[in-house]
């Protein structure tokens, strides 16, 4: 398919639409199965499809209500809500918010199937051409009667099939919304004829598929175990019902009426009954599963006589390939159609303009109704009038990446005349990717890559250098207090008891103390106690205390704190002390364990350094 201007309109108009819809549907996570919603398809003006005498609205509706009966005399615990009990319409979208609205933890739609096949005929030598007419579009369609050889059961969760013609299942149960008054407006544009549409809906798959599959087989399971009818599958479409639901939900197609044996037997009561009762076992084992149990049933229903299925004891044999397709009339025709197809690809890929319109002529010759070879001819005929004219499309395409390699270069040489030097890397790098094999951008990049690097050594001297200079004036602001400080210390005035002082002097003149730092070393600490007895350093009172220690003075022990070779340094320990509540500690000096003057110790200290 070609994809004109008018469908990008229309897919954007449907994406934009489906955005819009799917913001008003929750997603959630079922928790167990509480309630449910039966939705017996079609009804009222839409009778669905039909066979030799029977509606699927009326089917339908006969098994969602002995399903319902059901589950409402077995579970009497789930609340069941139909979308219609009598022979009414009710439109597609409602069907889904009535369940939406009860917040429903299933959704199950039981339609019935129907085959077709395209009606040809064959001229006078022998060739086969399909009937058609126009629609309302004024497109060519194949004229389509029923099929009877498919026959079978299918379910199907949201999503969409890719096999060749299974978009009919979709596209007709779909088609209620057309019988809709304003369905336009309803659906916000949405064609259920439209190929366009659904490819678009595909990209939105349910949030529940994994539980949907997970009943369709169950259901499926059982309409093969007891009810005798040939499984076609769990498969996926994109049905409105399916999509527009906010839990598991499945549509389920019970059989085809076209069918003449499978319409006899859905359309009697006992057929009825045990395509309710297969439905009614599958989900009752479903509910089971999302609620932990694992219960053995053994009722009436599970004790249901199993069927012989009437087709195959007819000897009858389904058409798998047109359960839900239409025939093929000629496959002869089908199989030179691809040919001519493939052939006329590859010229057209090769730039073989005039081979390849002569071979999408003869496939629009042997399929009118397809739009693929109108739309390539049409472009053949553009691109060999381009070719006469002398249009070179690779010519153009060359200098516009010339213009636009100089106006790179261009804006790139003003950055960096700016120093804006990561700018203009990052528009020469454009321009070299453009013309790799041109040297000038690569050496503009290894000129600027150059300048960044001697900014950020300028800018790490600098750096350096005020850190230098904040950490010299720190150095000298520091000796300055310390000298100020020096300057400021005042002798000793501990204060000793008067036996402290009497067992010290023994009222002798005390004599100073010899600083000269010759015959033993000069250390500066911190006095803050005293005690009559020998101190235990390693008490816990003394645990925090740096360096503690102590000298004795008479028969009193003096304990310090710190052990210093200049002085500064003990103020320092005597500053943080006094904070840490030694309010009364000070700073002395001693030689060989004995105490010493600390003005004269200090001064002999700051000769030796200078």
């Amino acid at each position: 398919m070609i994809w004109q201007p008018k469908h990008i309109h229309f897919i954007s108009a449907i994406l934009l639409f489906f955005l819009l819809c799917s913001a008003d549907v929750p997603k959630t996570t079922p928790k167990g199965v509480k309630t449910i919603v039966i939705d017996a398809g079609h009804g009222g003006k839409d009778p669905g499809c039909n066979g030799s005498s029977q509606l699927e609205k009326n089917v339908a509706l006969g098994i969602a209500l002995k399903l319902g009966e059901l589950i409402e005399k077995k579970m009497p615990e789930v609340k069941v809500i139909y979308t219609r009990k009598t022979d009414e319409f009710v439109e597609l979208e409602e069907r889904a918010q009535i369940a939406n609205r009860n917040e429903a933890d299933l959704f199950i739609s039981i339609h019935c199937n129907a085959a077709s096949k395209y009606d040809f005929y064959k001229d006078k030598h022998g060739k086969i051409h399909y009937k058609t007419y126009k629609d309302k579009r004024g497109k060519i369609r194949k004229i389509e009667v029923h099929n009877p050889k498919p026959f079978g059961s299918a379910t199907y969760v949201m999503g969409i099939s890719n096999e060749k013609g299974k978009l009919n299942t979709a596209k007709r149960e779909n088609a209620s919304m057309l019988l809709e008054d304003n369905y336009q407006k309803t659906y916000n544009g949405f064609d259920p004829q439209s190929d366009e549409a659904y490819i678009i809906m595909s990209l939105w798959t349910g949030a529940f598929v994994e539980q949907s599959a997970d009943l369709a087989s169950k259901i499926q399971k059982e309409y093969v175990r007891k009810a005798g009818r040939i499984d076609k599958g769990v498969q996926r479409q994109s049905i409105w019902v399916l999509w527009r639901t906010a839990m598991p939900s499945v549509l389920t197609e019970v059989g085809f009426l076209t069918n003449p044996e499978e319409e006899k037997f859905l359309g009697s009561d006992k057929g009825q009954q045990y395509m309710a009762s297969a439905l009614f076992r599958a989900i009752r084992t479903y509910k089971d599963t999302q609620e932990g149990l694992n219960k053995k049933y053994d009722d009436e229903i599970e004790k249901q006589e199993p069927l012989t299925n009437e087709n195959l004891s007819k000897g009858n044999k389904s058409d798998e390939n047109n359960g839900d397709t239409t025939q093929i009339a000629d496959d002869a025709n089908e199989e030179l159609y691809n040919g001519f197809i493939k052939e006329a690809d590859e010229h057209f890929k090769t730039k073989k303009y005039e081979d390849a319109l002569m071979k999408y002529q003869k496939c629009n010759d042997l399929k009118p109704e397809e739009r693929y070879p109108l739309a390539k001819i049409e472009e053949c005929n553009k691109k060999i009038s381009e070719q006469k004219n002398g249009q070179n499309q690779q010519e153009q395409q060359q200098k516009e990446t010339q213009n636009k390699y100089q106006s790179l270069l261009n804006s790139a040489d003003k950055l960096a005349a700016q120093k804006n030097w990561n700018a203009a890397i990052a528009q020469y790098q454009q321009a070299s990717d453009l013309f790799p094999e041109n040297p000038y951008p690569k050496e503009k990049i290894k000129e600027m890559d150059k300048n960044n690097a001697d900014e950020k050594q300028r800018l790490k001297e600098k750096e350096e250098k005020y850190y230098q200079d904040l950490i010299k004036k720190r150095q000298e602001k520091a000796r300055a207090d310390s000298l100020a400080s020096l300057k400021k210390i005042k002798t000793d005035s501990t204060k000793i008891s008067a036996a402290d002082m009497a067992n010290s002097y023994k009222g002798k003149t005390p004599k100073k103390e010899n600083t000269n730092t010759e015959g033993g070393t000069v250390i500066f600490c911190v006095q803050f106690a005293m005690s009559e007895t020998e101190p235990n350093l390693k008490a816990d009172k003394y645990k925090n205390i740096e360096n503690s220690n102590y000298y004795k003075a008479g028969s009193i022990f003096k304990i310090t704190a710190g052990s210093f070779s200049k002085p500064n340094d003990a103020i320092a320990l005597q500053n943080k002390m006094r904070q840490e509540g030694y309010k009364d500690c000070f700073v002395i000096a001693l030689k060989n364990g004995k105490r010493i003057d600390f003005k004269e110790a200090a001064k002999q200290v700051e000769t030796n350094e200078n």
